[in-house]
């Protein structure tokens, strides 16, 4: 219906223009014109001009998807090359679970609730009650209402304490209070996570006088703004809250945490290194990927304000709206096995990870080939003919070249989707969350193929240069000749 509309509306417009040029040409030359001039000028010539653009329209779009199979065809060892640069088809067509989910995000705790405000608009970001700018007009922001940081308070201060002991140089040095609420987003979405891996935890059991059981990596993504002593404090917190969560799944000697200043995409990618790794040695052993960000705060909206990305309606209506947000996700090989409970479990493709030349938030034209790149390597990936993905999820918002970047890579190679139904855009519900972002648009998009029951596609385009697509399958995928792969044994641990 939405290509009907759009095909009338060229047809109007291209007939009134054709009929302005053609009236104004006979005014100035006084042409006495007859009955047959009128039926070419005014009725063919417009059907005939609306023709040619519809021909111009298909053969573009056919050129942009050769194109773009081209560069696939070039380009298609980008995200391998991050692995091992020589991954055979297996490898390239593998999939791995994701067995949960959990976000906390101004729009919801959940990617139901964050696709429902997605599709309502509502709530979107906001004036702040608190922060204003340099002229002490109130911020846009895209705050979470129930964050509580001074339920944190004891937990940090013992956690400081013990940085400070380690490090002389930081004694009487508080973390910001973007920094608080970040950590504060992260407590629960992690601990979730933990505890989503309950119904495996015979796994996870360490023998009498034995070596510890199966091994959980947990990968925290952590804001580069942050100082040393911030980004140690979130180290030492994340570690203090999968070895706390409860009830308690994991001994502590099984799990490993590791942290960086990585972007979303970023983090996908290290975990997909990791899963292929433990693939590769035939281990079978779980991963929880987590990231938190906050740019609420009198420090942090000024460092927007001195850096010129602070969104203003009036001065900068392209810039950034300050937002807050923590998702976790717990991903596993194909082969582990199910847990005993009812419903599918996502499986996700392999990412596909491209880095733009110019950001998206510089001047100037911005083009949308690098997303069709990422979209066609990612239908490569999966195997899967474009007519097949139902839905697409993405971080893109509506004030900036973010969503006329993905609408206009996504238009070439997913037609059928419509702009309205199909396409989820949560970015302009959560206000700018920079390495979560990925991560929930992870989530959106299996939510939305384990609801819809068909493949959806989750492309990222929050970050200034990089840009992710992978597809996500509501169940595990088809073995070649169309059977359901049975669940394979459990797989020898460390």
């Amino acid at each position: 219906m939405s290509s009907l509309f759009k095909g009338v509306a060229l047809f109007v417009a291209l007939t009134c223009g054709v009929w302005i040029a053609v009236l104004w040409r006979w005014e100035v030359t006084a042409r006495d014109m007859s009955l047959s001039d009128f039926v070419i000028y005014l009725g063919v010539l417009p059907l005939t001009v609306f023709a040619l653009v519809l021909l111009l329209r298909r053969a573009s779009r056919g050129a942009l998807q050769r194109q773009a199979a081209a560069a696939a065809a070039g380009l298609s060892a980008v995200p391998a090359a991050r692995t091992t640069g020589t991954d055979d088809d297996t490898q390239r067509h593998a999939t791995v679970q994701l067995l949960a989910a959990s976000l906390m995000c101004a729009a919801g705790t959940s990617a139901a609730e964050l696709l429902a405000a997605a599709k309502d608009g509502a709530p979107r970001p906001a004036l702040d009650p608190e922060l204003r700018d340099d002229d002490g007009l109130p911020v846009f922001t895209a705050r979470i209402a129930v964050l509580d940081p001074a339920s944190l308070a004891p937990p940090l201060a013992s956690l400081m304490e013990a940085a400070r002991a380690r490090h002389a140089e930081w004694a009487g040095v508080v973390p910001q209070e973007h920094v608080q609420r970040a950590l504060a987003a992260l407590q629960e979405p992690l601990s979730q996570a933990v505890m989503a891996l309950a119904p495996w935890a015979a796994r996870f059991a360490t023998p009498a006088g034995g070596a510890p059981g199966c091994r959980v990596r947990v990968l925290i993504g952590l804001p580069a703004d942050w100082t040393p002593f911030e980004q140690a404090l979130g180290h030492a917190f994340a570690t203090a809250v999968v070895a706390t969560a409860e009830p308690s799944a994991i001994p502590a000697a099984c799990l490993e945490v590791t942290s960086g200043t990585d972007t979303g995409e970023e983090l996908l990618l290290q975990a997909d290194r990791l899963l292929r790794a433990l693939a590769r040695e035939q281990l079978s052993e779980p991963l929880i990927v987590a990231a938190c960000y906050s740019a609420i705060g009198e420090d942090a909206v000024d460092a927007m304000e001195r850096g010129g990305s602070l969104f203003s309606s009036a001065k900068r209506p392209k810039g950034r709206i300050p937002g807050e947000a923590a998702a976790a996700l717990v991903l596993a090989g194909a082969d582990w096995p199910a847990a005993d409970t009812e419903g599918s479990v996502p499986h996700l493709y392999r990412p596909t990870v491209l880095r733009r030349g110019k950001s998206v938030d510089a001047p100037g034209r911005i083009g949308s080939d690098l997303v069709s790149q990422a979209i066609s390597q990612a239908l490569s990936a999966s195997g899967l003919p474009s007519e097949a993905i139902c839905s697409l999820a993405c971080d893109a918002d509506q004030h900036t070249a973010r969503g006329a970047e993905l609408h206009g890579g996504a238009h070439g190679l997913l037609p059928h989707l419509d702009s309205g139904e199909d396409i989820h855009l949560a970015g302009t519900v959560t206000g700018a969350v920079d390495a979560v972002s990925a991560l929930l648009i992870v989530a959106c998009a299996a939510e939305c193929a384990t609801a819809g029951g068909q493949p959806c596609l989750a492309v990222t385009v929050g970050d200034p240069f990089t840009r992710m697509a992978l597809v996500v399958l509501p169940d595990r995928p088809l073995e070649p000749g169309g059977a359901t792969p049975a669940a394979a044994p459990a797989p020898a641990t460390k």
